[in-house]
């Protein structure tokens, strides 16, 4: 049997167990630049407020009162994700921390009878130690358990248990091909095409067309749905990534070089700071820039630039550099750019570093005489005690103002806060 622990409106629920006053109201959580809707109580829910709904259609809602809407505490989100990961480890063998919200329990060897009592005590601590409400689910395989947690939530009850034949087939003749985990919209379509609408009938197809229609990951997950578990997720609980990425969209479209650069500085700043954290370093920083795709007289641009280093680097002030470097080769100042990120790829660990024999040693000593490892670990060392970044670089200053904020004022009367 499979677990997957999953918090209930995380978002909306972080803000509630530091403002219980929240509690038992229409309670939105809104995307950077509160664009749109990325979290909903359930009592917004019942309101009608659809998920990436935009927040502008949500305005007369929120001026009336009747829908609170806040803008994104990432820190407070990922501080809370790691308390509750940190419980479900107690109860179980081993955990995947598959998202900032959920966790697939591994609970190989546990007696079936001992699985209730396990879903229960981790339910229980989360909502008495996080103030976090969440749902277990317990299933054959991955895929099933991601069904029966929907089932628990749908059902109001926080543990669900789904092992009998009859049970699991009647739970799939209810879920839309389109709500299988891994399926996407396209997948879907080519699936409504051909007649297969329900993940009972999806599982029930011949395996030999499945293979030659969808390849190995759809026979992945017609096994899963047959209750033979095969789906690895080798990327989960990795220490290092493949790459680090931060992309924001602009308030509106900017061709102001100095507001653009101060956001590339911001994210690169942010990336180099979580590079840190998983004790990694990288090869090389992109920088992109996309203009609005809705503003067809001007024409859809996305440029991208990458800058290469000569040996793997962690500290911010040359991966912000790089960066900076990057941006000078893409941007156009009769262009008006709506969203921009950076991007570091070729990460490795810090400690496995081996230095090129045929580096170029001027410019080896360049990045070396830049890098400052014990400013850099002092700093973040402050802003992890402080639990907000308080010092930064100062080209993340726009106009002498902190500009790290970016994309987390509150707009359409939502209150904003001071990070």
């Amino acid at each position: 049997m499979w677990g997957l622990a999953d918090c209930n409106n995380f978002f909306v629920s972080c803000e509630r167990s530091v403002d219980s006053s929240l509690k038992n109201r229409a309670v939105v959580v809104l995307s950077n630049n509160d664009g749109c809707a990325i979290a909903r109580s359930n009592e917004a829910k019942r309101l009608g407020v659809k998920m990436g709904q935009p927040a502008f259609e949500l305005r007369d809602m929120i001026r009336s009162g009747q829908l609170l809407a806040l803008s994104g505490n990432h820190l407070l989100y990922r501080r809370i994700s790691l308390q509750v990961h940190d419980i479900m480890r107690r109860f179980v063998p081993a955990t995947l921390d598959y998202s900032v919200d959920e966790a697939f329990l591994d609970v190989t060897g546990v007696p079936f009878d001992a699985l209730a009592n396990i879903g229960q005590s981790i339910v229980d601590t989360c909502l008495t130690e996080a103030d976090i409400p969440v749902t277990v689910g317990f299933a054959p395989t991955k895929t099933l358990a991601k069904v029966a947690t929907e089932l628990g939530k749908k059902n109001d009850q926080r543990v669900w248990i789904m092992n009998d034949t009859y049970e699991i087939n009647s739970a799939l003749e209810n879920i839309s091909v389109g709500d299988i985990w891994g399926i996407g919209r396209r997948l879907a379509r080519r699936l409504y095409d051909e007649g297969i609408y329900n993940a009972f009938q999806l599982s029930k197809c011949e395996l030999t067309w499945i293979r030659g229609n969808f390849g190995v990951n759809g026979e992945k997950l017609w096994r899963e749905l047959n209750g033979e578990p095969c789906i690895e997720l080798n990327h989960v609980g990795r220490q290092l990534q493949d790459s680090i990425s931060e992309t924001r969209t602009f308030p509106r479209d900017e061709s102001d070089f100095d507001y653009i650069r101060s956001r590339i500085v911001i994210y690169a700043a942010d990336c180099a700071r979580r590079l840190r954290g998983m004790q990694g370093r990288c090869l090389s920083v992109s920088v992109m820039l996309r203009t609005n795709r809705f503003h067809t007289e001007e024409g859809y641009e996305a440029p991208t630039a990458t800058i290469f280093f000569p040996s793997p680097v962690c500290d911010t002030n040359v991966i912000v550099d790089g960066a900076l470097a990057a941006l000078e080769r893409i941007f156009n100042p009769r262009k008006r750019y709506k969203r921009a990120g950076v991007i570091l790829n070729d990460i490795t660990a810090a400690d496995t570093y081996t230095p090129s024999l045929f580096a170029e040693q001027d410019a080896e000593q360049l990045i070396k005489s830049k890098c400052h490892p014990n400013l850099m670990k002092t700093i973040d060392n402050i802003n992890r005690e402080i639990g907000v970044p308080q010092i930064r670089l100062a080209s993340q200053l726009v106009n002498g103002q902190p500009g790290h904020n970016d994309g987390y004022s509150s707009s359409f009367g939502a209150p904003g806060r001071n990070r």
